[in-house]
């Protein structure tokens, strides 16, 4: 999955790479994220097969909303939104 490669460049390579996770199983959206121009959930996302050992990825945040920090979006407009409905 492509939340297992985050995590890694995380604890091997980059240990400031900020992004959120939490259930891991697709549930609760927090790992959403733009992959390939694409938004999903990173925990769903497979990693696509490359025929050598190098891989690239487009991995931006989520665009319509405002950046806290690296794949980080500010979610207090979405939380606002979202006590309205009353779910």
């Amino acid at each position: 999955m492509i939340l297992d490669v985050l995590i890694y460049i995380k604890n091997y390579h980059d240990a400031s790479l900020t992004f959120r996770r939490s259930c891991r199983e697709g549930i609760c959206g927090s790992c959403s994220m733009n992959i390939e121009g694409v938004n999903g959930l990173a925990c769903l996302k497979n990693v696509p097969k490359s025929e050598n050992s190098q891989l690239f990825l487009t991995i931006y945040p989520l665009p319509h909303l405002q950046i806290i920090k690296d794949l980080v979006p500010d979610l207090t407009n979405f939380y606002r939104q979202y006590s309205l409905i009353k779910p």
